[in-house]
């Protein structure tokens, strides 16, 4: 069997069984023009490692080499093909799949929005749909997913709430949160409420957005004047960040961002000025 075979075996595997199909579609694309014409037998470590070591990313116009691909996004093609190599094994095509060491992780992100750069962020949203967006994801921490799959009968204005999960959706790792409103939301929400012509929260052209906004958040950000460049994840981890630096609980701020609260202590507690602060104080020589 090619690898191109398994590789569309896996995804077939997956039909119906993930909410998010096109994430292992787009992980495989360059897994399949790099693997896909030999056999699966053939796969190794030292397939591996010469296809890490020669993966980048699409340049722009400003780029005058290859730049490689983030570590997140070389994990994420390593998991897609441990689980192609487990899936051809499950099946009966190999004796056992193959021991390949997976690439090292990298360090938790640091930079995060500032409130300031938050609200400067909202105020150079132009369009509707695009400022209806960010403030979501501002004041609630939800994934871009959750937020562009948002429907009116699930913002309940009578109780305040935000119900991010979908009827009949798959669970998966990746949950969705019972959120309520902030203030500043519920103005937002209901300014858009009057002027809604569908059953999505988050729509243009009385159509929901299937995509991330990446082009229009991108424009959105350069407006504001922010020396870098923010994705829309980045608007959930600062709202994490901000949670620690103002010493919400933890258990509060994993049902909020609908988050494990081991991977909030792990990587957010570093925010929280208190942290080990007894410790310092205390010690001396």
């Amino acid at each position: 069997m090619l690898m191109s075979d398994a590789f569309e075996r896996y995804i077939e595997s997956r039909r119906g069984k993930v909410s998010a199909l096109k994430r292992l579609q787009e992980a495989i694309v360059a897994l399949d023009r790099a693997m896909g014409h030999l056999r699966v037998d053939q796969i190794e470590q030292r397939i591996w490692d010469q296809y890490a070591a020669t993966r980048t990313r699409k340049r722009r116009k400003s780029e005058d080499v290859p730049v490689p691909v983030s570590n997140g996004t070389l994990r994420r093609e390593f998991n897609v093909l441990r689980a192609t190599m487990r899936r051809v094994w499950k099946d009966g095509f190999l004796i056992r799949p193959p021991t390949i060491e997976p690439p090292r992780d990298s360090a938790p992100r640091d930079r995060y929005l500032t409130k300031i750069e938050a609200k400067r962020l909202l105020d150079a949203c132009e369009t509707p749909h695009v400022r209806l967006f960010v403030a979501l994801a501002i004041y609630t921490g939800g994934r871009k997913g959750s937020i562009l799959a948002l429907t009116w009968d699930r913002v309940n204005f009578q109780t305040g709430m935000i119900d991010f999960q979908e009827p009949g959706r798959v669970l998966t790792t990746k949950r969705r949160a019972v959120v309520p409103m902030t203030t500043a939301l519920r103005r937002e929400l209901e300014s858009a409420c009057k002027a809604r012509r569908g059953d999505f929260v988050v729509q243009w052209h009385d159509k929901p957005v299937p995509n991330g906004l990446r082009w229009s958040f991108g424009k959105a950000c350069e407006r504001a004047g922010l020396d870098w460049k923010p994705t829309p994840h980045h608007l959930k981890h600062s709202l994490a960040s901000w949670f620690a630096m103002d010493r919400i609980p933890i258990d509060q701020a994993a049902d909020w961002l609908a988050t494990d609260p081991v991977t909030l202590r792990r990587v957010y507690r570093k925010f929280d000025p208190s942290y080990l602060r007894t410790i310092a104080d205390a010690f001396e020589l």
